[in-house]
């Protein structure tokens, strides 16, 4: 029999739910200082492994009067061979080590299974090792001191362990295509895509890469498409603008530099995250009866605009604006030019030979030519970032030319 008075009493939900959250608290508590306890004592390894290794080639040196050539598997000199002073990484390291004759200096990195790395050489202690992790279309080459990525498409660039400092970075927008034309008129060549360059810029974390593609040639009687923009991290180079297309009176506008537009305008900016940016006007044309189209804007000068009717002809095509020249990846290359306006049709009369007018700096397209001889519009060159020439209703406009970025940084 139960005592007089005497109730069994359990645990309310309220009760229940409250321990069940105090204890999910503690528990994530517990896993985040874990963590960082964990990753505290890899450092606190990678460093003593370094620290150690370091001595034990030091006295290697004193012994044989250089630096070992190489390791081995077992990461033991060689050049000369000396089992005495095998270097042992503890448990989930690894170890990469340099030297380069005379042998007088050396550098080894010690790198954890979780990705950390620490460097250390024969005259600085153990630092933080950043190392670059690349996704996407990029080629890669090096001089032994500085690597250069060139993006062609889209990617990632990521930096793990660290920043590095005072990359070089230029960044191109895709250019546009020229106009195609309409009765005996010349249109205007596409402008430059947008050109951005950072001389020292801190690379750090995961940054994306997004290539632009140049407008494609557009069909009879239409204005050029723009180029796409083209970006890197917070860096962003706008495409180029289209040419603009002619009327019954008069040539089309070159098209304008860092998405001006398909008639031109002011020089503005390329591109934000304090970069320069650069994209100029494009050509304009006079007064009836100028025929012909005036050039893209480039990154180096405006497009340069269409001439006056002379005696029996329809005036002269403006070429495209330049570009510029940088030698980041280790030649002097120009980007991201103008597209040359097409020339007009030459009256019943003509004696003047009419050309396309040329891209800018090489790179840009030229626009077409109607006589004596009649050709079509040439494409802005691929992964500058160039303008396409314009074309007469008869002929095939030009494309605008790809985009491109390309980092240059010293070698981790």
């Amino acid at each position: 029999m139960h005592k007089a008075g005497y109730q069994q009493h359990g645990f309310t939900i309220v009760e229940l739910l409250v321990v069940i959250v105090v204890i999910g608290i503690l528990a994530a508590i517990t896993v985040v200082s874990y963590t960082g306890i964990s990753q505290k004592a890899i450092v606190a390894m990678l460093q003593s492994d370094l620290g150690n290794s370091a001595q034990k080639l030091k006295l290697y040196r004193v012994e044989h009067d250089a630096y070992p050539a190489t390791l081995d598997d077992s990461n033991c000199p060689t050049g000369p061979a000396d089992t005495n002073y095998c270097l042992k990484p503890s448990s989930g390291n690894t170890f990469a080590y340099s030297s380069s004759s005379p042998y007088s200096t050396f550098t080894l990195t010690a790198t954890n299974t979780n990705g950390t790395s620490y460097q250390i050489t024969d005259s600085s202690g153990p630092v933080a090792y950043a190392s670059i992790v690349v996704t996407g279309g990029n080629t890669v080459t090096t001089d032994g001191l500085y690597t250069v990525r060139t993006f062609t498409s889209g990617g990632t660039l990521t930096v793990t362990g660290g920043t590095i400092s005072g990359a070089q970075v230029l960044v191109v927008g895709g250019g546009g295509s020229g106009g195609f034309g309409n009765s005996g008129t010349g249109p205007g060549g596409g402008g430059a895509g947008g050109l951005v360059y950072h001389s020292a810029l801190v690379l750090s974390g995961s940054m994306t890469v997004t290539v632009g593609a140049g407008g494609t040639a557009p069909s009879v009687n239409n204005n050029g498409n723009s180029g796409q923009d083209a970006t890197f991290g917070g860096i962003t180079a706008s495409g180029g603008g289209g040419g603009k297309t002619s009327s019954l009176v008069s040539g089309g506008s070159g098209g304008g530099g860092s998405g001006n537009g398909s008639t031109g305008g002011a020089a503005t900016q390329g591109g934000s995250g304090g970069g320069t940016g650069y994209g100029y006007a494009g050509g304009s044309v006079p007064p009836y009866p100028a025929m012909s189209g005036g050039g893209g804007g480039g990154a180096g000068s405006v497009g340069a605009n269409a001439t006056g009717q002379d005696s029996g002809s329809w005036g002269f095509a403006g070429a495209g604006g330049d570009g510029r020249a940088y030698s980041i990846t280790g030649s002097s290359l120009y980007y991201a030019a103008g597209g040359g306006g097409a020339a007009g049709q030459a009256d019943s009369g003509n004696t003047v030979a009419r050309s396309g007018a040329a891209g800018g700096s090489g790179i840009g397209g030229n626009g077409s030519a109607n006589w004596p001889a009649s050709t079509n519009a040439s494409n802005g060159v691929a992964n500058t970032g160039s303008g396409g020439g314009g074309a007469l209703s008869n002929k095939t406009a030009g494309a605008g030319g790809s985009g491109i970025v390309i980092i240059r940084y010293l070698t981790p």
